[in-house]
């Protein structure tokens, strides 16, 4: 692990009721500008750039301990925020790394709020298909022109629900940051599903409240997240209406609904 903190991003007022929020994949702490600006009034917002991704695209963690190490990190960035004890968001990747969190310091996470992400693998040879997928997908990220695997990235089955016209722009955007191919291969080597440890029984012996959001349209995480209710994992699910796999990004105002409601009642 090299680096002692990570990038972030704030919105609100250092008094408003804290709120940390991690990125997926490709992204960076800019992706939650939206469902920021509906929650900046009544909450104190800190976006981070996970390693590899963003501003903090030169921060690296090990292929063998990188969810171990990325709290690590979260914990020293929040620790010069003077942050001991916020309520924590993630989306996808960052969801994972959100539970992994979880897990570790249960005792500084208020609630836990997870949208769009899987709790883990729990075959041997899932994770070794998953593992296989993810180091052709690395090897593309090092080797081809970044709009080139764009293109092929967001024409997976999991964004099969954007428009012609949705793929486009996000890809423009991904595009126009400071993104590092290399940089994202070793954050998908590190982060892989496939190295990531199962949360599915893990979550229930966590203090504090835990929640889970996932568009009406993503069939695959809303089956993934009433199996979490019925297993006693999450307190409550959130299915958000007109919404597929990237829930604050199409439906920001609806979700910044619930979350008000969670966070602040």
């Amino acid at each position: 692990m090299n680096g002692t903190n990570l990038a972030y991003r704030t919105w609100g007022v250092r008094e408003g009721v804290p709120l940390v929020l991690l990125h997926g994949f490709l992204g960076d702490s800019g992706d939650w500008e939206a469902l920021a600006k509906q929650l900046e009034n009544d909450l104190y917002l800190i976006a981070v750039d996970l390693p590899g991704h963003g501003k903090s695209r030169d921060v690296k963690v090990s292929q063998e301990n990188a969810f171990e190490e990325f709290s690590v990190l979260l914990r020293q960035t929040l620790t010069q925020l003077g942050l001991d004890k916020f309520s924590l968001l993630g989306y996808s990747l960052g969801g994972r790394l959100a539970m992994s969190h979880l897990t570790q310091n249960s005792e500084a996470v208020d609630k836990l709020l997870v949208e769009s992400s899987h709790p883990g693998l729990e075959e041997s040879s899932e994770r070794q298909a998953r593992w296989k997928n993810d180091e052709e997908w690395a090897g593309q990220f090092r080797n081809d022109p970044l709009d080139e695997v764009l293109q092929r990235w967001y024409h997976q089955p999991v964004f099969a629900d954007l428009n012609s016209r949705e793929r486009e722009k996000l890809m423009q955007h991904r595009c126009s940051g400071s993104q590092s191919g290399e940089a994202l291969a070793n954050a998908l080597e590190s982060f892989s599903l496939s190295k990531q440890p199962e949360f599915w029984g893990m979550l229930n012996r966590s203090s504090g409240a835990s929640h889970y959001f996932f568009g009406d349209r993503d069939l695959k995480f809303q089956a993934i997240a009433h199996r979490l209710l019925e297993m006693g994992c999450f307190h409550g699910v959130h299915e958000i209406r007109e919404a597929g796999h990237n829930v604050h990004r199409e439906q920001p105002e609806a979700m910044a609904k619930v979350i008000r409601q969670l966070l602040l009642l």
